[in-house]
């Protein structure tokens, strides 16, 4: 049995998927799990029935922006929490974790260290050149430490490689295919919409632009989430349903619902929501980013686009035939289900760590 610790600031949407799902299975397996959390706004209440009774949480409050006093304190009680439990790995996620553990893994000797960035922060065009370059200083300088960085994606690892170290493993996200509803299509109308937190990241803006567009008769949009009032507002000005926050299976029901799913992300890792559409057998449409391009092979299971225009371009067809959303979204889940199995990804996952699969 090992003992595994997972540190996580990024506690909600498809960071907390991805958690769930290597905890479950590492306490499946027969490992000692502890996860180290905070509570984000979009943190699901019912977030402890999502996890294996068998695993230990340690509420440790961390915030997302930069604070020196409050980042000092965090990392603090990090160190002390990883001394006392004493793991064989430790695995942070996202970005405030990753920081303050890959800092602590400095003072706190032993325990095998890796970093899942779930989305690299300095390729946040939307944040500006400034912010984007301290981002990227800062990653620089905590890439020498002894940390493995893991990417979800092969397009995510290429950036670390090129940005800030060779010593990247892949572990590709995944979903289990099985366990997401099948979208039967709508008789009627055409519904389009995405799943997730709305916030700069996921590019609500173009959303709504995408929804000003396409505005007619039979075509609704919907918004899977909640999140930024700003993000929200220019959503329902334009149109869109904004749903706010569900529990995960109400979600999932939400996604079977549309005929057409679309990612208007500025960055991504390798989202999980693009995987669970293609499960679900939707069609994508996404924008061109490192990640989305991972999932999306443009003209066979989805498109790739760079703007409104483009996004555009491809629904408008997409609206016009249902036959050709049905077979892009057929060839979409069987592509995840090819590439994209929990049994695999969690496989991968052990090699990185070095441990037995069961202990």
């Amino acid at each position: 049995m090992s003992r595994i610790v997972h540190v996580v600031e990024s506690f909600g949407g498809g960071t907390l998927s991805m958690l769930c799902a290597f905890a479950n299975r590492q306490a499946q397996d027969g490992h000692a799990v502890t996860v180290i959390h905070s509570v984000r706004e979009e943190t699901p209440d019912n977030w402890p029935a999502l996890f294996d009774t068998r695993i230990r949480f340690i509420q440790l409050p961390m915030q997302r922006a930069i604070h020196p006093l409050n980042d000092w304190r965090a990392g603090r009680a990090l160190a002390r929490w990883l001394a006392e439990l004493g793991p064989d790995v430790v695995h942070l996620h996202s970005s405030k974790a990753g920081a303050l553990g890959r800092i602590a893994s400095l003072f706190v000797r032993g325990p095998r260290y890796f970093f899942s960035p779930h989305g690299l922060s300095f390729l946040q065009r939307a944040e500006g050149q400034l912010k984007n370059t301290v981002f990227l200083v800062l990653e620089k300088l905590l890439a020498h430490t002894s940390v493995t960085a893991i990417a979800c994606s092969h397009s995510e690892a290429g950036e670390i490689r090129r940005h800030l170290t060779p010593r990247v493993a892949v572990v590709e996200n995944a979903v289990d295919v099985d366990a997401v509803p099948r979208a039967v299509g709508n008789r009627g109308v055409v519904r389009i919409g995405t799943v997730g937190r709305v916030a700069l990241a996921r590019n609500p803006e173009l959303f709504a632009e995408v929804a000003t567009r396409l505005k007619q008769h039979g075509v609704e949009f919907v918004w899977i989430g909640g999140g930024d009032p700003a993000g929200e507002a220019a959503l329902r000005a334009a149109g869109v349903s904004v749903l706010g926050w569900l529990p995960r299976a109400d979600a999932l029901a939400a996604l079977a619902t549309l005929d057409v799913y679309i990612q208007t992300s500025r960055w991504e890792g390798l989202p999980v929501a693009v995987i669970e559409a293609m499960a679900a057998g939707l069609p994508v449409v996404a924008t061109d980013v490192v990640g989305n391009r991972d999932l999306v092979r443009n003209g066979d299971n989805g498109y790739l686009v760079n703007d409104a225009a483009g996004f555009a371009e491809r629904l408008v067809p997409l609206i016009a035939d249902a036959a050709e959303r049905r077979a892009i979204g057929a060839r979409a889940r069987s592509f995840v289900a090819a590439h994209y199995s929990l049994d695999t990804m969690m496989s991968t996952l052990y090699d990185v760590y070095g441990i037995p699969e069961h202990g």
